[in-house]
Parts: structure tokens; C-alpha cells; sequence
């Protein structure tokens, strides 16, 4: 033993992270502008982008944060990552789109639709939203590797959360800071494969527990307790109300990610895009259900051995109490893969925010793209410090973290959906939109203390009203530059030469849904709604798996 952990745990670990870490270092060799450190100059295939789309949006946050609540609120607690459910066939909608728009970041979209101030406004709310995720990934690794080492209480405990919570910081700076988002989507082949291990791998040796006894054993015990442990929703954490504003919330949230660009553009073609964003997250969909069986597995073990339960290291509890030293090691690599395919993902993207929308916009203009990518990389070790910071403050609620991030990023999601849907829409409606919907988000979640549901519902309806109403008290924006910006998002990859066609002529009137009102929605091509069902087909089959699963 040391510091805790068997050596066999340790040797695994030394080798993953040495893995890790040479490819990071491998991957800054031809990366020279910043098109190659933000979006890897738009090589990959789809295998790779459903793997980078499947890492940059799972994180040990994820399983954690479902174990964490399934020991107090049983099945529902699934909803912890579920939130995002009915948001992926919207994914396949959005990918093609956010391609089409040309441009390396998310911050470039909102200074070509509604001025730089507008970019400045989204990149300040992203960094924060982004920052708090990157902080409850933190939060929940450094809480999963105190469960398995045993150190999650006594008096040295916090000693033990801050140095485990510096060693995972160490080790994202440095290979963001090589390696990039080439660095990111290389090694998310690899590190998803992982993820997709600490999916199933506990599960057995949970099942095969005396005292939990099989599926069978879980439901007759779950079903002896007091409320609802077996039913996927539950009045006082995930109502049925509470799931469909979720499923509301997500698309918009996914338009505000600043990693979009990069899961919707890396690929080499929209096909690349549409296959990687839906699919990698559909992939996470399903591996949700081995997590909340497992959570529903430990939570079964400690009612029937009496054993005392502790909701934020409940995963590493159970890895420790599940495994043999080997595997152990085996899943804290798997925790860590998970831990750095997002963060590396969020700290590359957050800082290209920065560097390219406001050092060379507003600080230095003529700056080369070689002094940029330097920039690109100092920020983001700035953005893993900040996150540092924000995971100590959070330490208290893992769950709560989830959520918080999911809400910031929703308040800039609206004006995105609206900018994306509606030629009225200005600059003005933006920033009126993101203002207010940020406000009251603040009032209903930290300062009223208002229930789930309206702290998810009033931020949209204000958003929403907001932007509406700003838009419409003052003057719309200028005709040539929103029929260009229209042409664009229309006009496929491969075809460029129709961007120079007015808008009339790029999208002609057989081909628009409706232009009632200012919107400007196409019809959908065949391959567009086909897959827009079949996304939906498959999470209705995620849900009634995990139905079968508890009945």
C-alpha cells in the first residue's frame, strides 16, 4: 500500500497517464495556426467524432453525480444525466447548421449576427457556465478517487480532497496546453472506450452481492422502502414536469456550448458533424443506465448491511467495496479518461474564446496565428486555475453543480435559437434576452430559492419575451448582412459558390417551412427528419429499457 491505494493500482495508473500525456505532447507537432488547435483543421472521421462528441461530453461528474443521488432518491436519479435526453435528436438538426456557419468558435457566430459586444456578452456568460463544469468535473474525480482510497472522512480528509484536486488540475494543464483539440479527439477513442468500461464494469460484482442478490434482490428491496425508489420519477426531485422542461432546456444549452464548434465542425464533412454530435451522445444515453443500476446496486448493499450513506463519494465507495485492486486501478484510469476528455475539450475551447474573439479583436489585431495559439494556450491554463478555485467552493453539492452549469449556458442558448430562427432579431433583443434570463435565473435559484421547475421555466419565458420585445422596440438589423448570414447557414459545405447568391435565390420559397412573423425555417431534407426520428425512436427504447429493467 501506498498513500492509500494497493501498487497494483498505482502501476495501473502510472501507465495510463504516461500514455495519456505522450500522446499530448505528440499531438502539438503540426499544429501551427489556430484552426489546428481549435478544430484539428477539420480532418476527422466519423468513428473519431462520435468518440470526441461521446468524451467532451461525458465526465465522472456524470456517473458520479447519478450514484450520488440515486442513494437518496433511487431510479429517477438517472434524470442527473437523463436532463439531456430528449435534447439529442435535436442534435442532428443543429450539427449541419453550426458547420455551415464558417467559423472557429461560438463567439464568431454571435460578432457576425449581432456585433462584437454581442461576442463579448456570450463569451463572458460561456466562460462562467464553462468554468463551473470544468469545476464539477474536478469536483466529482477528486471525490470518486477519495472514495477509493478511503479518504472521504476523518480528520485529514480535506487535505486529502486539496491535494488529490491539485494533481487532477496538474495533469489537464499540461495536456491542454500541448496537445489541443487534436490532442482531445486523438485520445477520446481511446478514453471513451474507458468510459464505456466504467459503464459496465462494477455492475457484476454489485449484482453478485448476497445482500443485494440480483435485479431481483434490488427491486424487493427497493420496493419495501418508503416513496418512490422504483419509479423514474419522483415528486420532490425529478417530476414528470421537471423531465420535460429539462428536455426543453437541453437543445438550448447545447447551442451554448463553447466546444460546439468542435463536435459539429471537426469532422471532414456535415455528415462527420451529424453522426459525431447525436451519436457519441446517444452513447452516453445508454451507458446512463449501467450507472444508475449500479447506483441502485450500492444503494441496496447499504440499506440491508446497515452501513452508513454517504451521497458524494458513493462511486468511489463502491469501486472500492466492488473490485480487486487491479480493477480498481482499471477504473480510477477510467474515471481520469473521462475527467480529461472533457476538460481538455472545455479548456481548449473556452480559451480560443478569448484569444481569438477578444486579444485579437480588441488587444492585438495583427498578432500571427503562432503568437495566437500561444495565447489560446496561456488562457486556458488561467481557465483550469479558475475551475480549481470553483470546485473547492462547490465541494459541498455535486449535483448542484451539474445543474448550475446547465442553466448558465441555457440563458445564452435563447438568444442563439432565436438569432439562428428569426431575421428580426437584433442586437438589442441579445442582449435584453441573455440579461434577463441570466437575472432571473439568479433571483429564482439563488436568491428566492424557487423549486426546479420554475427556476428551468422562468429564465426561457423571460429569455424568450425579452428578445422578442427588445427586438421589436428598436431598429432591425441591417437587410444585407442578415440575408447573407441566412445564405450561409443554408447553404451547404461544398457548394460555396452559392454564397454569393442573394438569399432569395440561395433558399428559394419551395424551400422554406415558413417565414411568418420574421422566422425562417427550411423544410427539412430527407435525410434531416429521417434521422430526427430515429434519434427519437431510440431514447423512447432508452427509456423503456430502463423500465423493463426495474419492473
Amino acid at each position: 500500500m501506498f498513500l492509500g491505494l494497493d501498487y497494483a493500482i498505482w502501476i495501473v495508473l502510472v501507465l495510463y497517464f504516461a500514455g495519456m500525456l505522450t500522446m499530448g505532447w505528440w499531438s502539438k507537432r503540426g499544429i501551427k495556426n489556430q484552426e489546428g488547435y481549435l478544430l484539428g483543421n477539420r480532418q476527422f472521421g466519423w468513428p473519431m467524432m462520435v468518440m470526441h462528441a461521446f468524451g467532451a461530453g461525458t465526465h465522472p461528474g456524470n456517473v458520479a453525480g447519478v450514484m450520488s443521488q440515486s442513494v437518496v432518491s433511487g431510479a429517477s436519479s438517472i434524470w442527473v444525466s437523463w436532463m439531456w435526453l430528449f435534447g439529442t435528436p435535436f442534435y442532428w438538426i443543429i450539427a449541419p447548421v453550426i458547420r455551415r456557419m464558417r467559423c472557429l468558435t461560438m463567439a464568431d457566430f454571435f460578432r457576425e449576427r449581432f456585433g462584437k459586444a454581442a461576442s463579448v456578452l456570450y463569451i463572458i456568460v460561456a466562460a462562467v457556465g464553462m468554468i463551473v463544469f470544468l469545476a464539477g468535473v474536478m469536483l466529482a474525480t477528486t471525490r470518486t478517487v477519495q472514495g477509493v482510497m478511503g479518504k472521504a472522512s476523518g480528520a485529514d480528509s480535506e487535505a486529502w480532497f486539496i491535494g488529490i484536486l491539485l494533481v487532477t488540475t496538474a495533469v489537464f494543464i499540461v495536456y491542454s496546453y500541448w496537445g489541443g483539440i487534436v490532442a482531445a479527439i486523438r485520445t477520446d477513442m481511446i478514453q471513451g472506450l474507458m468510459i464505456i468500461a466504467l459503464s459496465i464494469i462494477a455492475i457484476p460484482a454489485a449484482l453478485k452481492l448476497q445482500d443485494v442478490n440480483g435485479m431481483a434482490g434490488v427491486r424487493e428491496t427497493l420496493a419495501a422502502q418508503e416513496g418512490n425508489l422504483l419509479g423514474l420519477f419522483d415528486s420532490k426531485h425529478f417530476s414528470l414536469l421537471t423531465v420535460l422542461l429539462l428536455s426543453i432546456n437541453a437543445p438550448l444549452t447545447a447551442l451554448a456550448f463553447p466546444h460546439l464548434m468542435s463536435v459539429c465542425a471537426a469532422g471532414k464533412t456535415e455528415w462527420e458533424g451529424r453522426v459525431g454530435f447525436t451519436y457519441g451522445n446517444m452513447l452516453k444515453r445508454v451507458c446512463t443506465i449501467g450507472w444508475c443500476v449500479l447506483g441502485l446496486c450500492w444503494l441496496v448493499h447499504l440499506l440491508n448491511s446497515g452501513s452508513a450513506i454517504n451521497k458524494d463519494t458513493a462511486f468511489g465507495d463502491a469501486i472500492r467495496g466492488l473490485l480487486r485492486p487491479e480493477l480498481q486501478g482499471v477504473m480510477l484510469a477510467c474515471v481520469m479518461a473521462a475527467a480529461m476528455s472533457s476538460g481538455d475539450a472545455v479548456q481548449v475551447t473556452v480559451a480560443g474564446l478569448f484569444s481569438q474573439n477578444i486579444y485579437k479583436v480588441y488587444i492585438n489585431p495583427e498578432a500571427a496565428e503562432k503568437q495566437l495559439v500561444h495565447v489560446t494556450r496561456i488562457i486556458g491554463v488561467g481557465i483550469a486555475l479558475l475551475a480549481l478555485f470553483g470546485a473547492i467552493l462547490m465541494r459541498a453539492n455535486l449535483v448542484k453543480a451539474i445543474l448550475d452549469y446547465f442553466n448558465i449556458l441555457s440563458v445564452v442558448g435563447i438568444s442563439t435559437a432565436m438569432g439562428i430562427l428569426w431575421r428580426r432579431m437584433n442586437t438589442t433583443g441579445m442582449f435584453s434576452s441573455t440579461i434577463l434570463a441570466g437575472i432571473s435565473y439568479i433571483l429564482t435559484r439563488h436568491v428566492l430559492g424557487c423549486s426546479r421547475d420554475i427556476t428551468i421555466a422562468v429564465p426561457i419565458i423571460v429569455g424568450v419575451a425579452a428578445g422578442v420585445i427588445g427586438s421589436l422596440i428598436t431598429r432591425p438589423p441591417k437587410r444585407e448582412a442578415i440575408e447573407r448570414f441566412f445564405t450561409k447557414i443554408y447553404v451547404p459545405i461544398g457548394q460555396d459558390d452559392r454564397l454569393e447568391l442573394p438569399l432569395d435565390e440561395a433558399v428559394p420559397a419551395s424551400s422554406r417551412l415558413t417565414t411568418a412573423g420574421g422566422l425562417f425555417v427550411v423544410k427539412p431534407s430527407r435525410q434531416s427528419w429521417v434521422g430526427f426520428v430515429v434519434a427519437t425512436g431510440l431514447c423512447l427504447a432508452c427509456i423503456l429499457a430502463m423500465l423493463a429493467i426495474l419492473k
